[in-house]
């Protein structure tokens, strides 16, 4: 596995990224210059075969676009994607999936790809995994494996899919067999009411599975995976129990991938702790619908897929992304997230807002030189639960 991000980013990129970065506080706070978003989030499809306790994406019911159609949003998009999400429902379920990915690395060219998966499909996915890896090595690809609890019975249990455990450990197991120098295998678990009391052990038991990383992040209620009032969200004291505990297992990080993985996870804990608590000014300033983006699986362009709020869709003017982003009805949500109303702990979407906040930026990178001050659980308190960003006000119509 690697340490190192095989030949990506390049010059290039990283001269667009910055300019991105540099140039993002004046486009959300005054509307210029006018930029194209750098994380992109592609929702392939909302269809899964799993029954998640944190998760009802599988009741959209949609016309999802076909690979060809994907291929020309891509075009609309250009090279300005640098951190690209192919997520579901569960995205193994399409068997051209490889052919959407390869199309948006030929055309976008990406530093890094991200696939979340539950790994039931496990030939299916080193297959894929294996083609897309080999046919672009300029292109770091993530693939996160998603697991709930090192209890297999329990893992099951949260997920909804009896004899999840054997296929994802067979999933994981053939993806560290590849050993390819642009893979990053990690385990990625939902830390959620069902589970908020079994850390340090889930952690402590998961990291051990031989993975390149592994991250947790808050189960949140968002309006895409219909979870709003399922109460779902863990306590802020048990999310920091757990964060505490995620960190310190990766104590050992070496390499510069590893390193700056920690320490941007690191700040990131720390906020979304105090934002559970029920310090919404916590988050930095969010950046969504302004440098990070959400497509849904039948093209509906989202600023993120906790509020879910269509700027319009791709089929509507002919896959071109360009049009529904820079559109009245982009520009209307755009001003109304300016008086900044909304604050939630989306990861995909804090760390790039992370990057963009100057002493956040540099708390991250004195964290890749040397070791960040390290997290403490906080005290137990009352807290409220699931702040999420509809909470605070919704978006106009």
């Amino acid at each position: 596995m690697s340490e190192t991000w095989s030949r990506a980013p390049r010059l290039r990129r990283l001269t667009q990224t910055g300019y991105s970065l540099a140039a993002a506080s004046s486009w959300r706070a005054h509307g210029w210059p006018r930029l194209l978003p750098v994380n992109v989030t592609i929702s392939t499809n909302f269809r899964c075969n799993f029954r998640c306790q944190t998760c009802n994406v599988y009741d959209r019911k949609v016309k999802e676009l076909e690979a060809d159609e994907w291929t020309q949003v891509f075009e609309s998009l250009g090279r300005s994607p640098v951190w690209m999400t192919f997520s579901g429902g569960e995205p193994f379920l399409r068997g051209d999936l490889p052919d959407i990915i390869l199309s948006a690395i030929s055309v976008c060219q990406p530093a890094i790809v991200n696939i979340p998966t539950n790994g039931w499909f496990t030939k299916r996915v080193i297959e894929g995994v294996k083609r897309i890896c080999e046919a672009a090595p300029g292109t770091q690809l993530v693939i996160n494996l998603s697991i709930d609890h090192h209890v297999p019975e329990r893992h099951d249990e949260i997920r909804g899919a009896p004899g999840s455990w054997p296929r994802m450990m067979r999933t994981l197991t053939g993806l560290r067999a590849l050993d390819l120098p642009n893979l990053t295998v990690g385990v990625h678990t939902v830390v959620s009411s069902e589970n908020e009391d079994d850390f340090p052990a889930i952690a402590q038991n998961l990291t051990r599975l031989g993975a390149d990383s592994y991250i947790a992040e808050p189960a949140e209620e968002r309006v895409e995976l219909q979870t709003i009032d399922t109460g779902i969200s863990p306590k802020a004291q048990r999310f920091s129990v757990a964060a505490a505990a995620v960190l310190d297992a990766e104590d050992a990080a070496n390499g510069i991938v590893a390193k700056a993985a920690r320490s941007v996870r690191n700040e990131y804990y720390g906020r979304v702790t105090k934002f559970l608590e029920g310090e919404t000014e916590a988050m930095p300033v969010c950046h969504a619908g302004f440098l990070s983006v959400h497509v849904g699986a039948d093209g509906d362009v989202w600023s993120c897929c906790v509020l879910a709020r269509s700027f319009g869709n791709l089929r509507d003017v002919g896959f071109d992304f360009q049009k529904v982003w820079f559109s009245a009805e982009a520009e209307k949500f755009r001003t109304w997230m300016r008086e900044r109303h909304c604050a939630c702990p989306l990861a995909n979407a804090a760390y790039t807002n992370l990057l963009v906040d100057p002493a956040a930026a540099v708390r991250i990178a004195a964290g890749m030189v040397k070791r960040p001050k390290p997290f403490t659980p906080r005290a137990a308190h009352e807290v409220t639960r699931n702040q999420v960003a509809a909470a605070v006000n919704a978006p106009p119509r």
